[in-house]
């Protein structure tokens, strides 16, 4: 009887809503659509969606009139650049004038974690959910993953599974999810959760890079095989080379980047062939100095969601950085391929001139330190940086002092380095571990 009640309540959770099946449908349809054509298409959205917002919310009908801007403006995609940008501190301080008066469905409260400033809170709808919901569907996919898969999620969550509401776990079992926290990855509850995924056998992991890099590594070290996924989806953080190749050697599985936020959810995915698309309901432009860039510039993450109509977020800075790619991808699918989600304003270090250092260049420093476990750089501002080390045994001053020696050409020579011992390193409260945090913002020249 439990086992066709269990499975009933699947199919319902996962195939039974219409507009979930009509969402799906329009997605495996649109991913072949040619640049052109959904570029028409996310047009006419957008001309719909400001139009709305014009309308039905305070925010922005204010904001546009003050603007000269009107929705019969927009004509094309350049036309929509000249909107103004929405920032955090625009939804922080506007909560009231953003939601709009026209919609009357259910909607949902969220804050976004707050690793860097202050959370922001903020309202998404159902219809929006649904849309992710089939979005996430269609992309997993590409990989063989079916709606209803089992999955085991190190994520996000701030509670250890046995210890949620009844009513949280039930849903948890329905849609057959397993949960394993990342905030207390101890040795004990590790073993535990890999001992019940060999004999569960998940098909798929969402996770963050740094925590299941966690997890493959006490797997390796315990010489603990037989969990076998399908695909292993990353997301909430930029994974670095290291732990990418450490997971895909321990779970022998392809590896696939899910950019997504909170506030915007889904944005891009990467496909088989190993490019980042982005999402068809998702318009993203990349922009420095107010300008949007060409493809093979750095530019921050400009995104505007066309499903979201409760508050609507048009032309948003989440505070990302990205580089789009010039080339098509080999996949066919039409939809724009990010080259790289360079990480965070907060995760670029700057020297004292104002240029930018990528990660790349002075993470194989720390990388081959094997007496390292784990780090964390701050820039407090432009002439000092302080490296934060978990040592896995005891290190002398002339070990800090050669990595200080080792890190220097990688910056001006006018930068302040200090290497220091700590015992604990502070995750966000999510659960990520953030390697570099810089409270300086990059100049993009």
């Amino acid at each position: 009887m439990y086992s066709n009640l269990y499975s009933f309540m699947r199919k319902y959770v996962w195939r039974g809503n219409r507009e979930n099946r009509r969402n799906m449908h329009e997605l495996e349809l649109s991913q072949w659509f040619s640049r052109s054509e959904l570029e028409a298409i996310q047009l006419k959205k957008i001309q719909r969606l400001v139009a709305y917002a014009y309308e039905h919310v305070p925010f922005y009908r204010q904001r546009y009139q003050s603007e000269g801007i009107h929705p019969q403006d927009i004509k094309n995609l350049e036309d929509f650049q000249t909107i103004p940008f929405l920032t955090r501190d625009d939804v922080n301080n506007n909560q009231e004038t953003l939601v709009s008066t026209e919609y009357h469905g259910k909607v949902f409260e969220r804050t976004t974690g707050g690793s860097t400033g202050k959370p922001m809170k903020f309202l998404v709808d159902s219809s929006a959910l649904l849309w992710s919901y089939a979005t996430e569907a269609r992309c997993r996919s590409w990989f063989g993953v079916k709606p209803g898969d089992k999955m085991a999620w190190i994520y996000g969550v701030l509670e250890d599974f046995s210890n949620w509401p009844w009513q949280d776990r039930l849903a948890a079992n329905i849609k057959r999810h397993r949960y394993l926290n990342p905030r207390t990855l101890t040795n004990e509850k590790m073993q535990a959760f890999a001992k019940m995924l060999i004999k569960w056998k998940p098909v798929t992991f969402r996770t963050y890079p740094s925590a299941i890099a966690i997890f493959a590594h006490y797997l390796r070290e315990n010489d603990i095989t037989g969990i076998t996924p399908k695909l292993i989806e990353l997301t909430g953080e930029k994974g670095t080379p290291d732990q990418h190749q450490l997971i895909e050697d321990v779970f022998n599985a392809p590896l696939a980047d899910h950019y997504s936020s909170w506030e915007i959810y889904d944005m891009a995915y990467q496909c088989p062939e190993g490019s980042l698309h982005v999402i068809e309901d998702r318009y993203l432009e990349l922009v420095a100095n107010g300008q949007v860039v060409d493809p093979g510039q750095t530019g921050e993450v400009v995104i505007t969601s066309l499903t979201q109509s409760a508050m609507p977020f048009i032309r948003y800075k989440n505070g990302d950085l990205g580089i789009y790619e010039s080339e098509k991808c080999s996949c066919g699918r039409g939809m724009p391929v990010l080259r790289e989600i360079v990480g965070r304003e907060s995760d670029l270090l700057s020297n004292p001139d104002g240029s930018i250092v990528h990660w790349t260049s002075f993470f194989t420093v720390i990388k081959y330190k094997t007496e390292v476990s784990r780090y964390q750089m701050y820039q407090p501002d432009r002439e000092h940086i302080e490296v934060r080390l978990i040592c896995k045994q005891k290190v002398d001053s002339a070990f800090l002092e050669n990595i200080r020696k080792e890190l220097q050409p990688c910056f001006s020579e006018s930068m302040h380095i200090t290497v220091k011992i700590v015992d604990y390193i502070d995750l966000t409260p999510y659960g990520k571990h953030r390697s570099i945090i810089s409270e300086v913002k990059p100049e993009f020249k």
